[in-house]
């Protein structure tokens, strides 16, 4: 098992625990007195501060700051390129007008 695995597992353990250890009710105020038991509270705190912390702390893909075209190819004499045939010689008329591969 991977270790993110086995940690995941212990958190949700912990949380289970801490969760159905705490079903009185309890009352808190959000805009008025709400009387619901400690177990939805908690939970539902819980998932906001999951969600939370995902969105803050997520990994960011990174792009680099300038696209460049490396070409590790030597440089060809014209003779060179001349004789190597070109990519566009299967393409249909149409197709080279279409290109600007006259």
């Amino acid at each position: 098992m991977k270790p993110k695995t086995i940690l995941f597992g212990i958190i949700t353990a912990l949380v289970a625990v801490v969760l159905f250890n705490n079903k009185e009710e309890a009352g808190f105020w959000l805009f008025g007195e709400i009387r619901t038991s400690k177990l939805l509270i908690l939970g539902i705190f819980f998932l906001l501060g999951v969600i939370t912390g995902g969105l803050v702390f997520r990994r960011k893909r990174n792009h680099p700051k300038e696209y460049s075209v490396n070409n590790s190819t030597v440089d060809m004499s014209t003779e060179e390129q001349l004789q190597r045939p070109s990519p566009y010689d299967h393409l249909s008329d149409e197709d080279r007008r279409f290109l600007g591969k006259d």
